[in-house]
């Protein structure tokens, strides 16, 4: 328990304040020392009038002596101070404890000692030092016109000097109830704050044991839910890549074990002697080729696919001029879009270079002109468009009649082996993750890529880069020439109007 990070919190928290409290009780004392000992003398102080005026009475009506003092002691006794009773040579005549009898107090004769005048009370203290003693008389002391005996209350100086330590009773129990209270408020706090961490730590131990889908809830704003959010977060990564590994290596799996059969069945029928004429020879070799093709694509593109996610290949910074690019690589697929009995245009404006990787980005848009074949019904039509937007970057669309992606599947486009027509899949030996390499190499040049799809419009794959003058800006660079005019293409592959 004592190992734990709330009983740390609570008992660091308690002695804190403690600590507080025991420095701010001694700070007290010594703050309110003077004021205490002036409390005191008040207190005494106010005593030394009304003996006064019993010791005029008593002298008014011509008591003897003696009666002033069995008067005097009875006020002793009643008011539980020591009473000196003295005459005008300042001589005790009288003393409640018998031990000043015959003893002269000149401390009154100092005349720099002033009347001290308090709420309800007048009177003059001066120090007895011979005998340890405060003294308090009345305000008329040392008055011509004074009584033949005045009397004096005393009060031993240690007395005084200890009215601070009446305090400290006080500041003890306040000590005790601050400690108690300070002990709970702790617990509550170390609490608040050890509660969300033996949640997540919970949470960790659930995740190592294979259970990713945990959720921490997020209470307030502060470091601690932060904290919360982010392992939320994490915990949703880390479930979104456990589900992205189990689909890849099921996908892979199914990839590979298509042409694996296939190659199996015609090896063995080879082998077993099923297969014997040149032309049955020849038709066996040209599906195993195939299929082994097939499979070398499909490593090579997992392995570019996980180079690229690592950042382990590297991007050449050049200026490519992409309007040559698209054209160039639009007429590469000539014969497969007359093949499949479609159409292709281009709609190019006049666009800046951008900076990158020219062998990386045709292969962005070899992947998107080769899908846009794959899916463009027959008679549809393939249009490579390239404009400049308003904030400077550059943008290309590869559009394709015909072909609708379902709204439900769209965020899934981009995702390694997702096909949205399982009729095609795989159609003309296709690895399945052409689009998430795509996706990659856009986001490798600081670009970004959506899929647009609608019934009434067709499917549009919209790579947006930035220009190169937004990644390397040069004061004073001359402005870039306007590039030709893209030529007209050839009949059979002009986009009709829209």
């Amino acid at each position: 328990m004592l190992g734990s990070l709330r009983a740390r919190l609570t008992i660091s928290f308690a002695l804190v304040v403690a600590l507080a409290v025991f420095l701010a009780g001694i700070g007290a004392l010594f703050l309110l020392r003077d004021q205490q000992q002036a409390t005191v003398r008040e207190r005494y102080g106010r005593f030394a009038e009304p003996l006064n005026l019993t010791v005029s009475g008593l002298l008014a009506n011509h008591n003897s002596l003696n009666t002033i003092e069995a008067a005097m002691g009875a006020n002793a006794r009643e008011f539980g101070v020591r009473v000196l009773l003295v005459d005008q040579d300042l001589k005790v005549v009288y003393d409640s404890q018998q031990k000043l009898d015959g003893s002269y107090v000149l401390s009154f004769e100092n005349p720099s000692i002033g009347v001290i005048s308090t709420t309800g009370a007048r009177y003059k203290a001066a120090g007895y030092e011979a005998a340890n003693l405060e003294l308090f008389a009345p305000p008329t002391m040392g008055d011509p016109q004074s009584p033949r005996y005045i009397a004096l209350v005393a009060v031993p100086a240690s007395q005084l000097g200890s009215a601070t330590l009446d305090l400290a009773p006080r500041l003890a129990v306040a000590s005790a109830i601050a400690l108690i209270v300070s002990f709970l408020v702790s617990y509550f706090i170390s609490r608040s704050i050890s509660g969300p961490l033996r949640r997540i730590t919970q949470a960790s131990m659930q995740m190592a044991q294979g259970d990713y889908d945990v959720h921490i809830p997020i209470k307030g704003e502060d470091e601690v839910g932060r904290l919360a959010e982010a392992f939320n977060t994490m915990a949703q990564e880390v479930s979104r890549s456990q589900r992205t590994m189990k689909d890849l290596l099921a996908n892979v799996s199914h990839e590979l074990k298509t042409p694996l059969t296939s190659i199996q069945g015609f090896s063995q029928a080879m082998l077993d002697g099923a297969v014997q004429t040149d032309e049955e020879f020849r038709e066996s070799g040209r599906i195993i080729n195939e299929e082994a093709t097939r499979m070398r694509a499909l490593v090579e593109d997992l392995l570019l696919l996980s180079r690229m996610e690592t950042g382990q290949i590297p991007m050449e910074h050049k200026h490519v001029e992409l309007a040559p690019m698209l054209e160039q690589t639009l007429e590469r697929f000539q014969w497969a879009i007359r093949d499949a009995g479609i159409q292709s245009g281009t709609r190019i404006e006049y666009i800046p270079p951008v900076h990158g990787d020219a062998r990386r980005l045709e292969q962005v848009f070899s992947n998107l002109i080769e899908n846009a074949v794959r899916h463009t019904p027959l008679g549809g039509v393939i249009t490579v468009s390239a404009l400049t937007l308003r904030n400077g970057e550059v943008s290309v669309s590869v559009h394709n009649t015909g072909s609708v992606i379902p709204k439900e599947d769209l965020p899934r486009v981009f995702e390694r082996f997702f096909q949205v027509d399982r009729a095609r899949a795989r159609k003309g030996g296709t690895s399945g993750l052409g689009l998430a390499i795509v996706r990659e190499i856009v986001e490798a040049h600081g670009g970004r890529v959506r899929v647009v799809s609608d019934a009434e419009r067709g499917t549009d794959f919209i790579v947006t880069l930035p220009s190169a003058t937004q990644t390397e800006p040069r004061p004073g660079r001359p402005r870039a020439k306007p590039a030709p005019r893209t030529k007209r293409p050839p009949r059979g592959r002009e986009a009709p109007a829209r």
